[in-house]
């Protein structure tokens, strides 16, 4: 007998997010789209979020637990493994996303079958999951990749691909630290994907508490090291040397701006301010996801 496979397999790999995981769990099933399954994957915490993940009593949900800390891109690689769906749409642990997401993704797959990623725009949140900013993205591949090695314009947490295509595009597990595996893997793909973003916030990202300058050192020299070694397969080493330089001069450059103003004003140059009509309709909505009943199982008492 045939067994039905979701269309969407949402996927979300989550170390020590306790106190946040069950909103963005929330998210999903607030969604207008329900052929979906949600897969989470437990990279070794150590806090009580594999208990959270496990006490969700619905089929569509399936938890699996690494035991010990493998890191960020590989279990993003196993995430894609064990995902059935026909699209993967990747998630955060600790953001969450309209519920709308989903549905507006696939329609515009299904305006362009040549598709292979999408994106959308995003609302960023403090660490309190308050709304800061919003961030915009262009829609279209060539403005996406308009200039590759400074910036490919796609929200990590966004994005939604065709299974085959990540199965084809793997994350680099030898990055340290897994920081800068989105812009290694998009650099790697985009000459033979085509990109493309909705235009419209439909995903809140969480400014990540563990942001320091060492984690930005570590990001700039993974992005370094994702340039050169694109340059020098294509046989172009003054261009790898340059933009790879050029990393290092941001590094620089971000360092100071934090030392002399502040890490706060610094992080706050990634996103447009909200009006206050914006912030009130975001910090809405985000009650509403909160709201959201989880079916969980029953704890048996004594």
């Amino acid at each position: 007998m045939k067994i039905n496979t979701p269309l969407v397999s949402v996927t979300s790999a989550f170390f020590n997010e306790g106190p946040v995981l069950l909103d963005m769990v929330k998210s999903v099933f607030a969604q207008t789209f329900t052929d979906w399954e949600l897969i989470l994957l437990d990279d070794g915490s150590t806090d009580n979020s594999l208990q959270l993940a496990q006490s969700i009593d619905d089929p569509r949900v399936r938890v699996f637990t690494n035991r010990r800390n493998l890191g960020r891109t590989k279990s993003l690689n196993k995430l894609t493994t064990l995902a059935c769906g026909e699209y993967i749409a990747r998630m955060d642990a600790d953001d969450m996303c309209f519920p709308e997401r989903i549905q507006k993704q696939l329609e515009l797959f299904g305006e362009d079958p040549d598709l292979d990623l999408v994106g959308t725009e995003m609302v960023c949140l403090d660490i309190n999951g308050s709304p800061l900013g919003y961030l915009l993205v262009p829609p279209e591949h060539a403005d996406i990749c308009k200039e590759p090695y400074r910036a490919i314009k796609l929200c990590h947490t966004s994005v939604m691909a065709k299974k085959s295509w990540f199965e084809k595009n793997r994350y680099d597990e030898f990055l340290r630290l897994g920081l800068g595996e989105d812009y290694n893997l998009f650099l790697r793909s985009y000459k033979y994907t085509k990109f493309g973003n909705v235009s419209e916030a439909l995903v809140y990202c969480r400014l990540k508490q563990s942001w320091s300058l060492r984690r930005m050192r570590i990001t700039r020299c993974n992005n370094a090291r994702s340039i050169f070694e694109c340059c020098r397969r294509q046989d172009n080493l003054g261009k790898g040397l340059y933009y790879a330089g050029m990393q290092f001069v941001k590094l620089v450059a971000g360092a100071a701006y934090c030392m002399i103003w502040s890490r706060k004003k610094y992080l706050a140059r990634r996103y447009q301010p909200l009006t206050k009509n914006q912030l009130e309709f975001y910090q809405q909505e985000i009650r509403k996801i909160k709201n959201t009943e989880l079916p969980v199982k029953r704890v048996r008492l004594g």
